[in-house]
């Protein structure tokens, strides 16, 4: 009796310690399996990296008037498509008129003092003015389109279509400067070089100039934003009236810690997952990665250096930008600038790695349904 009685009080000190010692196997996996986790994502970090802080990057310009003026017009709406050189405000052109008569005026007076006609070099004056403001715009555009074929963002053809647009806007030029010597040469040798015709040449010049930039253009064809403008509004010189968006030509910037840069160069493929688009991947390569980075932020420039802010809020590893073009997009896909997107990068240095990092990519694309 004493022996069953011993037996029935063990059985439940077994069982409790048999418990607890399951209970401290458990808690072994479990810190194993984090402990085996910290090891790979260490190891992933530089063989295999995959970052969040990426963002869609493009092409800005700040539309800023060169003249100030009353906004006479306003010729599209905030967040519209716009195409190279259309008009997109019109600031009041009277004062600035009346500037090229007066200039006019006093051409034709000092012309008349050596009994010479002012009509035929007035004519050719403003034929020049419009040709050279057709080749500032023709540059611009050109040097735009270069940045963008030096990292393979557009094609060669695209950029052959540009330099060659600025070539037929500087033979206009050419044609129009010589039609304007000829002119000075008919007003006779004693009229052709004088300071005083010169000078009213000069002033001719800038009245034209200052016409022509009270029309405000779109520098290529993309989407013009952050636009809070309506007719009698001041529009001030250098003070910016809109931000024009090239968005036919996006590329994605992630900001990569530094110990994740080991293996990264150009050329190597990556997948991307956009929030506008969660369950899709996407496709691209690296194109250059950044020798600077400063302060915390996405995709803002550090006003004191020039480059771009890094969004490490801790002394910890430093982030710096990687650009990375992207391939082809699937019909009815649209990216705006500074879009989030979440970058995985493959090197080469492990294919199983590289398989889990496929196996990552793909979960956070699923993620972003919710993120």
């Amino acid at each position: 009796m004493t022996d069953a009685t011993e037996t029935k009080a063990d059985a439940p000190k077994e069982d409790k310690n048999e418990g607890s010692s399951q209970a401290r196997k458990f808690t072994y996996y479990i810190f194993l399996a984090v402990f085996c986790l910290w090891l790979y994502s260490l190891w992933a970090d530089r063989m295999t990296p995959m970052t969040d802080e990426g963002r869609v990057n493009g092409q800005i310009v700040r539309i800023t008037p060169q003249v100030s003026g009353p906004v006479a017009q306003v010729l599209v709406t905030d967040n519209s498509q716009v195409t190279q050189g259309q008009s997109l405000v019109q600031i009041d052109k009277h004062p600035f008129e009346l500037n090229v008569k007066a200039a006019r005026l006093a051409l034709q007076q000092t012309t008349q003092s050596f009994n010479a006609d002012s009509a035929a070099i007035n004519a050719a004056k403003a034929t020049e003015v419009a040709a050279r403001v057709k080749v500032d715009n023709a540059r611009q555009h050109y040097e735009r389109n270069k940045e963008l074929a030096r990292t393979g963002l557009i094609s060669k053809a695209d950029l052959d279509d540009s330099s060659a647009s600025l070539e037929t806007a500087q033979a206009n030029l050419s044609q129009a400067t010589a039609a304007l010597e000829k002119a000075k040469q008919a007003l006779g040798p004693q009229t052709e070089n004088n300071p005083q015709i010169q000078s009213a040449l000069n002033k001719l010049e800038q009245a034209l100039l200052n016409l022509s930039y009270t029309n405000i253009t779109a520098p290529a064809a993309g989407v013009v934003t952050n636009m809070n403008l309506a007719a009698g509004n001041y529009a001030g010189a250098g003070q910016p009236l809109m931000t024009y968006v090239n968005n036919s030509h996006l590329w994605v910037t992630a900001m990569v810690t530094e110990n994740s840069l080991a293996h990264l160069k150009q050329g190597i493929p990556v997948k991307l997952v956009f929030d506008a688009y969660p369950g899709q991947i996407f496709t691209g390569a690296v194109t250059t990665i950044g020798w600077g980075s400063s302060g915390n932020g996405s995709l803002q420039v550090n006003s004191a250096n020039g480059l771009l802010d890094s969004p490490t809020v801790s002394p910890d590893a430093q982030r710096f930008p990687v650009n990375i073009k992207l391939d082809s997009l699937p019909e009815g896909v649209s990216l705006r600038y500074s879009g989030r997107v979440t970058v995985s990068f493959f090197p080469g240095e492990s294919y199983i790695g590289e398989r889990l990092l496929d196996v990552w990519t793909w979960i956070w694309s699923y993620l972003t349904y919710v993120s």
